[in-house]
């Protein structure tokens, strides 16, 4: 019965929240906030300044309103959301938040007025030959200058992006990573590094971790040393991807193993996070396969849609024992763990590759505003010569951030903006009851069909 009441209150919070936030004179008010006085705002509402001025006042104010009425719809200690909020690119994804409010309202899924989140392949270098890699990416390969990065990393600052993840190719190959990681760092980014693991040593691991770099993903394609070596082209990769999760871990480092999932690994991705947990990873990723650039050779290697719904229906069972964060990119893992938390088999709903949410913070609401594939809606990505696509995994250019504005190829981009739409959506992805929470990956479809729009025939629900 308090379980019943707590939910109810909880629902009608939320009610009043969205009648508030999607008031004018709120998005008005959120549109302020997102300039450069969202700081001392911020810290007047965290006890941290006194107001300097009425405006100041009426400000921190109106977030204590909305914190609360916030809270208490996703069922969340505001006192704990404060200590959260003392870290800069906390408040600045908060500050993201209300700035998205002001300009759309509350949608579902929610549109932002800037990527949460950009993976930036900032360098086409790699020194493995990996079969399947998005990039194409090879040794020797082109990237800008330090000055060139520098001006990416001001814009996306500028721009109010919250995260980036250092990607390629293979980003420590670069002599400019550091100092790029140091400059993002010190403009209060959140810092995550994708990366192929081996040329992680223990000083470098260290130097990882005295820049700020927050989370490590190394990918491991194999518990058996000769398919991740011949999966991966080079002799040695295996042991030497190893050492580098292990290293990380060592170092204090969130660290995750990342698995493009195949029929070469299908049967063994037990043994695989049996091995993240014993180097000391903190997350398993299983990566949704995309027959992109190079891996279009090997389509014959994906898995069906019946052993993808085994696959994230044993995820449920991992994550659910405890040893270790079992994630998925593939959008369907929402509408699974819904299915599984309903059946009383699991507390949590994914919220795609972001992580998973405790049913007990509301978590199908945080899901659906999330909303599955964030593929041009809350994600995107930039190539090493500056080209902006709406995913890695995708390879359609919608602008240079280094020619375009790119907070205007952001809002105005045709394709991006389409992604933003699920009611645009076509097939069963089209007419799915689950199409705010999950969306279907937006990136096979294209792949697969050539159409963004297209039903994702991964799915179980997309079969016949």
């Amino acid at each position: 019965m308090k379980e019943n009441t707590a939910t109810l209150r909880a629902i009608n919070s939320l009610a009043f929240l969205r009648s508030v936030l999607n008031l004018p004179f709120s998005r008005a008010l959120f549109r302020f906030v997102s300039n450069k006085k969202v700081e001392r705002a911020f810290n007047v509402y965290l006890g941290l300044c006194k107001p300097q001025s009425f405006a100041e006042r009426v400000l921190a104010s109106s977030l204590e309103v909305v914190m609360k009425l916030g809270t208490s719809a996703f069922n969340v200690n505001e006192k704990e959301i404060k200590k959260v909020l003392k870290r800069k690119e906390y408040a600045r994804a908060l500050s993201l938040i209300f700035k998205s409010i002001g300009e759309y309202g509350i949608t579902k899924p929610q549109k932002f007025s800037a990527p949460f989140l950009v993976v930036w392949n900032f360098t086409n270098a790699c020194n493995l030959k990996c079969k399947h890699c998005y990039a194409n990416a090879k040794f020797g390969g082109k990237e800008l200058s330090l000055e060139e990065n520098m001006e990416i990393i001001d814009k996306l600052y500028e721009a109010g992006v919250v995260a980036i993840a250092f990607s390629g190719g293979e980003p420590l190959i670069s002599k400019n990573f550091f100092k790029l990681v140091r400059y993002a760092k010190q403009k209060g980014f959140f810092i995550s590094v994708a990366t192929n693991g081996t040329l992680i040593t223990k000083n470098v691991a260290k130097k990882l971790k005295k820049v700020g770099v927050e989370y490590v993903e190394i990918s491991i394609d194999s518990s058996r040393e000769k398919v991740h070596d011949s999966f991966r082209g080079i002799k040695g990769a295996w042991k030497r991807a190893l050492e580098g999760v292990k290293n990380c871990a060592n170092e204090g480092i969130c660290t995750g193993v990342a698995t493009t999932v195949t029929k070469l690994n299908y049967n063994e991705i037990e043994e695989i996070i049996s091995l993240a947990i014993k180097f000391g990873a903190k997350k398993f990723i299983a990566f949704n396969f995309i027959p992109t650039r190079r891996g279009e050779k090997i389509r014959n290697l994906d898995i069906t849609p019946e052993e993808r719904e085994i696959l994230l229906k044993r995820l449920v069972e991992i994550y659910s024992s405890g040893k270790i964060d079992a994630l998925s990119t593939h959008p369907s893992y929402a509408r699974i763990t819904l299915e599984e938390s309903v059946k009383g088999k699991c507390d949590f709903i994914s919220i795609a590759h972001f992580g998973n949410v405790s049913t007990k913070l509301n978590a199908l609401l945080i899901a659906e505003l999330i909303g599955g594939c964030g593929a041009g809606r809350c994600y995107c990505s930039i190539e090493h010569n500056g080209d902006i696509q709406p995913c890695v995994f995708m390879p359609i250019k919608v602008g240079n951030v280094l020619k375009d504005d790119f907070i205007e190829v952001w809002k105005k981009n045709k394709i991006l903006n389409s992604l933003r739409n699920r009611e645009l959506l076509k097939g069963r992805c089209g007419n799915c009851k689950f199409k705010y929470l999950c969306g279907g990956c937006r990136a096979k479809a294209h792949a697969v069909s050539g159409d963004i729009l297209a039903e994702d025939k991964d799915c179980m629900l997309s079969l016949p």
